[in-house]
């Protein structure tokens, strides 16, 4: 197994408005209806098969959804489809450590801690951060600026340490997830692009097109004679 000692940390003790932020966050989630959610991540799951960093990438790393999260799976089932390693991340019994595994199909999930499924790894194969070309990264809430807030285990944020400079790394959330601010440490992680049913932050406007404005000579040439 890829034991990566080097994400091994005691997991994070929180304090301030953390816990009140991921409470509100989820509440807003969990009050959406089930035709809200699913259509949410019929739209998530096509913004995503569109961005080019998920198109390039060969390497994908999923969270197994849980909840009333942003669903994977059909995504899993499309990249999987399209020639993809598709892989996913497992805790172990060790506090802040979790390795990651390649499947070959989602019958390879089973249930795990706390309920969430993980790859049994006897139908798995074990894969290093460095080999992950895109990272789909789970959160409670985001920000337009790309800042993150986790579960609290400090999980992602050690795995990112781990990952190749030019690995993408995507956050999935529905819109009611979105803040206007998170308390940042220089350890939590950021991600390069959050993908919602709306959009895609960071929005980049196409730029203005400049007409050239005609001079005097050009715009009447008998004047210049």
């Amino acid at each position: 197994a890829p034991v990566q000692t080097d994400i091994v940390d005691a997991a994070e003790t929180d304090a301030g408005i953390k816990p009140q932020l991921r409470a509100e966050a989820r509440a807003r989630r969990d009050a959406m209806s089930e035709r809200e959610r699913n259509a949410g991540t019929r739209r998530i799951v096509e913004r995503l098969l569109h961005h080019p960093d998920v198109h390039r990438a060969k390497t994908v790393l999923l969270y197994a959804s849980y909840g009333s999260e942003v669903a994977t799976d059909d995504l899993a089932k499309e990249l999987l489809k399209r020639g993809k390693a598709v892989a996913y991340p497992k805790l172990t019994t060790v506090a802040g450590l979790m390795t990651l595994w390649r499947v070959k199909n989602l019958d390879a999930l089973v249930p795990h801690k706390h309920g969430i499924r993980a790859p049994d790894v006897t139908r798995s194969a074990p894969i290093e951060p460095l080999a992950l070309d895109c990272v789909i990264y789970p959160g409670v809430a985001f920000t337009r600026g790309l800042s993150r807030l986790g579960q609290g285990g400090g999980y992602y944020d050690r795995l990112s340490g781990k990952l190749a400079d030019n690995c993408a790394r995507i956050g999935l959330c529905f819109e009611s997830q979105l803040v206007d601010s998170l308390p940042q440490h220089d350890h939590d992680a950021k991600v390069h692009w959050v993908v919602t049913e709306a959009t895609v932050y960071p929005y980049v406007p196409d730029p203005p097109v400049i007409v050239p404005v005609a001079t005097a000579a050009q715009a009447d040439p008998a004047d210049a004679n």
